[in-house]
């Protein structure tokens, strides 16, 4: 006779993301450093050694074997496991249960969560539906109010207006920003993952990226022009098209403010070892496109502990030039916006200057 097996209580990704549900999340912790769902608990069933011992015991002796083997790698510390998600449920959130593709992890984790009280929801398709209606409604996504796109050379201070327009207050119409470079943790250059404080994934940018997009926070959108791509993370399609599409924004800064910024943005004085030596390898990179006597200056400068030389010297000879070309020559900006010495006044002044332009249709 055949047993069917146990059918648990499921919601699709959309429900779990949109409802208001505690999102455990029962794959390893190796899985869910690559992308998860943002705000989700990582409550895994099995470690990223005992999950790979699974998997081959699948390959090599199957199902029952494997499972088998699963049950008496969890059992020891399953009393505990479960006390830690019947206080979560004691929140009055009812936890929603994800694996990588809604498989056997979550479906046991429901049910056995269900035999000491806890009525717990299995998410249909796991991660991997999850992931799916991310990319697609990214793909999806078209603002609905005007856009501003600010450009402006390295260490401009664009990012930092960019932040500080979040709190601006008095206005009539309130910006919205969309901090691309802080959801990247990257700064966009080939040195911007420098005194970052991770590294992120793809995946979880897109996430991110797709939950700053679904909660509108004003009446007008501002983001940072940005490439195709952010260090090593791509933008969107219709992420993408939302920079180009903007009405264009030049943030003006003299270069001596700009290399003072970016020193304190940086940091190179904190750096440790494998900061010194990235940025020897980007260093390299940077100096195969300029004249050998310029990259001689520059490396010189590095090691005698002259930052603020290399940083100009970087600046004038390398990417001043190279953002003229691909971002600002030929651009008809409807503003030029000189930065001062206080970023939050400087924020009001733009929000001010900003919102007669939010009538503008010649986008770029």
């Amino acid at each position: 006779m055949r047993v069917e097996p146990l059918v648990a209580p499921s919601i699709s990704a959309r429900e779990a993301v949109d409802g208001s549900y505690a999102l455990v999340d029962v794959r390893s912790p190796r899985e869910f450093a690559e992308g998860h769902v943002p705000g989700a608990l990582n409550l895994p069933l099995l470690s990223d050694e005992q999950r790979a011992a699974v998997g081959v015991a699948y390959r090599e002796r199957g199902a029952q074997t494997a499972r088998m083997i699963a049950v008496d790698l969890i059992s020891g510390g399953l009393p505990g496991y479960l006390r830690t998600l019947r206080v979560l449920a004691g929140r009055g959130r009812r936890p929603a249960v994800m694996c990588w593709r809604g498989g056997e992890r979550s479906r046991n984790a429901v049910l056995l969560l269900a035999l000491v009280g806890v009525q717990a929801v299995q998410v249909e398709g796991g991660y991997k539906a999850y992931r799916r209606m991310v990319l697609d409604d990214l793909e999806a996504w078209r603002p609905d109010r005007p856009v501003f796109t600010l450009y402006g050379h390295t260490g401009s201070g664009k990012t930092a207006l960019l932040r500080a327009l979040v709190d601006v207050e008095g206005s009539t119409m309130k910006p919205w920003v969309v901090d691309l470079e802080g959801l990247a943790l990257h700064r966009g250059s080939l040195l911007g993952g420098l005194n970052q404080p991770g590294v992120r994934t793809q995946k979880d940018f897109d996430a991110l990226l797709l939950e700053a997009l679904g909660r509108p926070k004003g009446d007008y959108i501002v983001v940072e022009g940005e490439g195709g791509r952010i260090g090593r993370l791509f933008l969107p399609r219709s992420v993408g098209e939302l920079v180009r599409g903007g009405i264009p924004v030049l943030v003006a800064s003299p270069l001596e403010k700009r290399a003072e910024r970016i020193m304190e943005e940086y940091s190179p004085g904190t750096w440790d070892g494998s900061d010194v030596s990235r940025f020897r390898k980007s260093l390299g990179s940077i100096g195969a496109r300029l004249p050998s006597a310029i990259t001689a200056t520059l490396r010189e400068a590095f090691d005698d502990g002259r930052f603020y030389d290399v940083v100009r010297g970087l600046l004038e000879s390398y990417y001043d030039p190279l953002y003229q070309r691909s971002s600002i020559s030929g651009k008809d900006f409807a503003l030029v916006f000189d930065v001062g010495e206080n970023v939050a006044d400087d924020a009001s002044c733009l929000a001010r200057l900003l919102e007669p332009l939010t009538g503008r249709r010649d986008t770029h």
